[in-house]
């Protein structure tokens, strides 16, 4: 009887150790350069003319770069943060600040953003980003709320990974 009531605790300590494992086992590695696919993409806006986005994953450190084309614009957007769903990264820019957390949903890495526009506008942008066909493609749903009953949208981003 001693022996039971001893083994549960240590039973109860294992399992703990392992769920983290398995946990980070299940996380894809999202690094890559990867090409936006217009043909592919299901979007509520105007489409950039190209846009790359290179991704530096090293979990759970996680960078993103990603440039934007229209026309003749180019607007370069970049993070760099823990997957940890903790660490918030606040961004400026002359248009609206945003404060960025990131963290895992499973197999899907989300980054969550919520956004104060220059006019007082304040908006939730979620993108929820997963692998598919065996790493090939890169998808992310974004889903972007304006928050006072403004509206709300969703968009399918997908992209090729480029040969490297």
């Amino acid at each position: 009887m001693q022996a039971r009531k001893m083994l549960l605790p240590l039973l109860v300590i294992a399992a703990a150790a392992v769920m983290p494992a398995q946990q980070a086992a299940s996380r894809p590695n999202l690094s890559g350069n990867w090409v936006f696919s217009p043909q592919k993409s299901s979007l509520k806006m105007p489409a950039p003319t190209s846009m790359t986005l290179q991704i530096e994953h090293n979990d759970p450190q996680v960078r993103f770069l990603r440039t934007q084309n229209y026309g003749d614009q180019s607007f370069k957007w970049e993070l760099d943060t823990l997957a940890d769903g903790q660490k918030e990264v606040v961004q400026d820019s002359p248009q609206y600040k945003s404060k960025v957390r990131l963290y895992w949903e499973g197999s899907a890495l989300v980054l969550d953003q919520q956004i104060t526009a220059d006019d007082g506008t304040k908006a939730s942008d979620i993108v929820t980003y997963s692998l598919l066909d065996d790493g090939k493609v890169l998808q992310a749903i974004e889903r972007q709320t304006t928050i006072g009953a403004k509206g709300s949208m969703t968009n399918k981003w997908v992209y090729d990974r480029q040969a490297p």
